[in-house]
């Protein structure tokens, strides 16, 4: 046992051998220094990608389920009826999931088509999204100016419409689009909203350009209808798609994952052709929080392996260092210190050697992430935990690697060490 009345003077004497070599101890703890860096870097990197990735999701509602239609790889598994291609979500899709899953509070249907959107000479493709006045709450998006669309929108199937920030900035230029006119294929409609943005999940399909445009789902049906033309490689083809998007908004993240087995069933049931997709928000989200843990750990993996080459480097240099000074631990022991007293020096310097290198790391990683975000505009996020992990790390591992030198030194024989010269 090491004595405690003895211990501020070994505690001392432990410090004062590092002092004395003083680029032998930095040179040592550069090891652990750059373990601790890599470790915090790349904790913080893939904590920031992960709550990317997390809030891209959050923004559908972990209480949401999500079907879309698409496209059949096959286009002979989808119906044809008056010369068009029918696939997708129907109206009778809709009725059955909002009767027979428990626990819905909203369903909103979507019907998208692609339009013209024009004002004056400045005219740009628009992804128009026909739905209802609930679809501001289940997509969680947010107003910036006017409001969105109402009851008496929808009863009355008025032209009017609510646009993306990115769409009103490019159509109408300096001029403020509240209570304007634009033209959607040509038919007019007058902006009395403007949103932020759309969460990209909740518009898949719709194209990364952010050029939306909603409207009342009545409206879309007279003036548009479920008719539309899809041009490619040379031929024309039409298409019929009566429901785009269906969301279902449930009362609990509890009653998510069975509303989810009710609606795979029931689409299974009534859809020969993979002509539709149901996306769960909730589970994505745990499978990302998975991931997140399994790449944490193979992150951390990778990264105490240069932990691992310190810890070697400050053994080497504690087995140099038990050499170099048998005399004095000669000196130490005829002079009535224990065993105890020599492990407890030697621990000493190997902790306090990682301890300086992993504050050391701390301070650089702590800098660095900032950096690379800055640089590469890749998120990087800083918790607690990605700091106190690597420090503690690094004392477990200054312990382990100066365990066998201080053994060794503790076992020199007073006599024989005395006489080395």
């Amino acid at each position: 046992m090491i004595r405690l009345a003895a211990l501020p003077d070994v505690f001392r004497m432990a410090l004062h051998s590092l002092a004395v070599h003083k680029a032998r101890s930095v040179l040592t703890s550069l090891g652990i220094i750059f373990g601790v860096f890599s470790v915090i870097a790349m904790l913080a990197i893939n904590e920031g990608a992960a709550f990317e990735a997390q809030r891209a999701l959050r923004e559908l509602g972990s209480d949401n389920i999500i079907l879309r239609s698409i496209k059949p790889q096959e286009s002979s598994k989808a119906s044809e009826g008056g010369g068009a291609l029918h696939y997708g979500l129907t109206n009778e899709d809709v009725d059955r999931l909002a009767d027979n899953i428990p626990d819905v509070l909203r369903c909103v249907v979507v019907h998208q088509s692609k339009r013209v959107g024009r004002i004056g000479a400045n005219k740009l493709n628009v992804m128009v999204l026909a739905t209802e006045p609930q679809y501001v709450d289940v997509a969680r998006t947010r107003l910036v100016a006017g409001r969105f669309l109402n009851h008496e929108d929808m009863l009355q199937a008025k032209a009017h419409c609510v646009i993306t920030q990115s769409l009103a900035e490019k159509l109408f230029t300096f001029r403020d689009p509240l209570m304007g006119v634009m033209r959607l294929g040509g038919e007019p409609f007058r902006v009395v909203g403007v949103l932020e943005k759309l969460p990209r999940s909740m518009a898949e399909g719709a194209g990364p350009s952010g050029n939306y445009a909603i409207i009342p789902l009545t409206t879309d049906r007279q003036r548009f209808g479920e008719y539309s033309i899809d041009s490619g490689k040379g031929a024309w083809q039409a298409e019929r798609v009566q429901v785009s998007q269906v969301i279902l908004q449930m009362d609990s993240d509890d009653s998510v994952v069975g509303g989810a087995e009710i609606a795979k069933s029931l689409m299974q049931r009534y859809h020969e052709a993979d002509d539709y997709e149901i996306t769960v928000p909730l589970e994505l989200i745990r499978q990302k929080a998975q991931q997140r843990r399994l790449w944490n750990i193979m992150f951390l993996a990778i990264a105490s392996v240069s932990l691992i080459v310190g810890g070697i480097g400050i053994m080497s240099n504690m087995l140099a260092s038990v050499t170099e000074r048998t005399r004095e631990i000669g000196v130490r022991r005829a002079m009535g210190a224990k065993r105890s007293d020599i492990v407890a020096q030697f621990l000493i310097e190997a902790v306090a050697l990682t301890m300086a290198g992993g504050l050391l790391g701390i301070l650089l990683g702590l800098a660095i992430p900032q950096a690379i975000e800055k640089a590469l505009q890749i998120p990087a996020i800083i918790s607690p935990w990605t700091l106190v992990l690597p420090f503690a790390m690094a004392v477990i591992v200054g312990l382990a690697s100066g365990l066998y030198p201080a053994w060794q030194a503790s076992r020199l024989d007073p006599i024989e060490a005395l006489r080395h010269e």
